[in-house]
């Protein structure tokens, strides 16, 4: 039976030590093809004694393969369980620093002591100290056991190449034998059916998913952040080289840049190339923040261009750590196919297509937060409100405030159709916000005509709303007294509106 001391003393390093030596000598073995398959070609040579050796070189051949395919199963299985490692070594290192931290230890059997000052709070931290030491001893013995599991496969002779062909090929089908069996999501699974299949599976069954179908895991709603980042960094890497020439090519640089800068860490939760492309980037972890914001863009939105909307998550992490947010993760959620021209955007059918993933995001930020619930804030700008108001109207937003900035309508009359799950429905005007600047060209599609409402529903800035309204400056002044610039300007450093996102992220009232 493993033990915290067991677990605290492996050394990944020489699982990979033991992967290296492995591939060593398959490469070795395979470049040596050409001189194992002559064993059994012996051309001009006939006769009993050519039969025989013809025989008895098939049969080194034969087994040359076998063993290519089961050094070549192991290697591959070394690998994975050193990635596995890699994770539990750094959880427990981890844990026994939260430990010294709060003046506590934890021996090598896994009990908790005192061991300096303790801190006000060592009861709690006692109490997730357990959890932790019981959490990382499970998924220790899990990765034991499937490295036991290909081990004892392999000297069993289970492994084995099939078919014929060369030494390489026998390598590759060892290496494909080598996964343990890995049953897939639930289909159509809600995001907690997801969190319950992905902590079923041991740490070396995820290592084998995150590098051989990073796809199938990155757009799961219901998987943790990290996880989902490194399954899509790795389909990042993969579409960046695939896309030279491409337009979206564009968008997928200005992630990676994202990714690359550490202020504050970025996590890649969604990301999908087709059509105009799509894409779910956190400024933050939102599975550890106290406050996070999820923010949809509107009209004109595409993968290509998502740069801008990068930026102004940006803002908004800096603007409520500024406003006193311990920790933030601000959510720039590309993740419905946005109207491409203003005469697109009168139409609600975006809306309609996009609401049923934008509440499903939102439950699998429920699902995957550790410790006590985030205080969950979903904003959209221009039509990216009217995405998130259908979404509120249709079955309610797993979110305590909405902000709709510059609206054209979010397809409800007055916020008492308007959902949120632990929001009391009769205080539900207290978590709705609204603003819009007094020269943005959207005001015009807010305008009454001869009685009949605007095309998206009300106003959510106006008053008769029951909403939250907070201060915007007014924007550059155009035609008419509206313009365009005034519809992008809500970002900018010296404008009001920003900080009062900031507030509201953290939890704070507006001005």
């Amino acid at each position: 039976m493993l033990t915290w001391g067991d677990v605290r003393r492996w050394d990944p390093a020489a699982i990979g030590q033991v992967a290296d030596a492995l591939t060593d000598g398959c490469t070795r073995i395979i470049a040596a093809n050409d001189d194992v398959e002559a064993m059994a070609r012996f051309t001009g040579w006939t006769g009993d004694a050519a039969i025989a050796a013809t025989t008895r070189g098939e049969s080194l051949t034969s087994t040359l393969e076998g063993l290519v395919a089961q050094a070549s199963a192991v290697r591959r299985g070394a690998h994975e369980v050193q990635i596995a490692l890699d994770r539990i070594v750094a959880f427990v290192r981890e844990t026994d620093e939260l430990a010294h931290r709060n003046g506590l230890a934890i021996g090598t059997g896994g009990e908790i002591t005192p061991a300096g000052v303790p801190s006000h709070d060592q009861p709690r931290v006692m109490a997730e100290l357990a959890d932790r030491v019981e959490q990382g001893l499970r998924r220790a013995t899990d990765v034991d056991a499937d490295f036991a599991e290909i081990l004892r496969r392999a000297l069993r002779g289970e492994i084995t190449e099939q078919g014929g062909g060369t030494l390489a090929q026998a390598a590759d089908a060892g290496a494909a034998q080598s996964g343990l069996s890995i049953i897939g999501p639930p289909e159509n699974g809600t995001p907690g059916d997801n969190k319950a299949w992905w902590a079923s599976l041991s740490d070396t069954a995820k290592v084998a998913l995150l590098q051989g179908n990073p796809g199938l895991v990155g757009n799961l709603d219901g998987i943790p952040a990290t996880d989902r980042d490194a399954a899509n960094r790795a389909v990042l890497a993969r579409e960046i080289a695939r896309l030279q020439g491409d337009p979206k090519l564009k968008g997928l640089e200005a992630i990676q840049q994202r990714l690359d800068r550490s202020e504050p860490q970025a996590f890649l939760l969604g990301l999908d190339t087709g059509g105009d492309g799509k894409a779910i980037v956190s400024a933050g972890n939102p599975d550890t923040a106290v406050n996070v914001a999820t923010y949809v863009p509107g009209t004109g939105s595409e993968l290509s261009k998502i740069g801008g909307d990068l930026n102004r998550s940006d803002k908004m992490w800096a603007a409520a750590t500024t406003s006193g947010s311990p920790s933030t993760a601000v959510i720039t959620w590309l993740g419905y196919d946005a109207p491409n021209e203003i005469t697109d955007a009168a139409s609600p059918e975006y809306a309609d297509g996009g609401k049923a993933a934008l509440a499903q995001f939102q439950d699998g930020l429920r699902e995957t937060h550790q410790g006590p619930p985030s205080h969950n804030t979903v904003m959209g700008h221009s039509y990216g409100t009217t995405v998130v108001g259908h979404a509120a109207v249709d079955g309610g937003l797993a979110a305590d405030e909405l902000v709709f900035v510059a609206s054209p309508g979010v397809g409800a009359h007055d916020v008492s159709e308007l959902r949120l799950d632990g929001v009391n429905q009769d205080e539900i005007g207290k978590h709705v916000h609204a603003t819009v600047a007094e020269h943005d060209m959207i005001n015009l599609a807010n305008l009454e005509i001869a009685g009949y409402d605007p095309i998206l529903g009300q106003d959510p800035a106006d008053a008769d709303f029951g909403g939250q309204v907070f201060t915007s400056a007014p924007g550059t002044d155009g035609w008419g007294g509206y313009s365009k610039e005034a519809h992008s300007e809500y970002w900018e450093d010296n404008n009001p509106s920003l900080r009062n996102l900031g507030l509201i992220i953290a939890g704070k009232p507006s001005s």
